[in-house]
């Protein structure tokens, strides 16, 4: 009889903790610290590093229909020196970022460069959204990579 109350008493725990976690994770959900966007539904940069060098960024956004006119999106790489010090890496481009602007709610884009050396590379993009839902928001991501 104990070993039987034991075990109906342990599931009897483990059914109130999934419930707390349940209803934790639904409290952070629908937090007011939560960050909301005026013209944006979503902003995303990925970066990877073949085994030859190839550095390929992927960046997208989807603004809102209607309301999302202009997309500006600023993508620079740096590059770590001495362990402790950033430095602006040469992409022959004006002030060595890919800047691409688009007139639409929505945009998907890749840029590569091929890196001359190994190390350890930050890549940081910009996304400054405009529209007519409020003020432009700028969303700025940034991804560490090692060659």
């Amino acid at each position: 009889r104990d070993c039987l109350l034991s075990r109906g008493l342990g599931d009897v725990y483990k059914r109130q903790i999934l419930m707390m976690v349940s209803a934790s994770t639904s409290a952070i959900a629908a937090s007011p610290h939560e960050t909301r966007y005026n013209n944006t539904v979503l902003a995303s940069s990925v970066a990877s590093i073949s085994e030859n060098g190839l550095l390929t960024v992927d960046n997208q956004f989807l603004g809102i229909r209607g309301k999302t006119t202009k997309g500006e999106i600023t993508t620079y790489i740096d590059k770590r020196i001495l362990g402790l010090f950033w430095t602006r890496v040469d992409i022959g481009q004006p002030n060595n970022q890919w800047r691409d602007v688009v007139y639409d709610y929505i945009y998907n884009g890749t840029h590569t460069f091929q890196l001359s050396s190994h190390g350890t590379y930050r890549i940081t993009v910009t996304y400054v959204i405009s529209g007519s839902g409020g003020e432009a928001d700028t969303i700025t991501q940034t991804i560490t990579k090692t060659y």
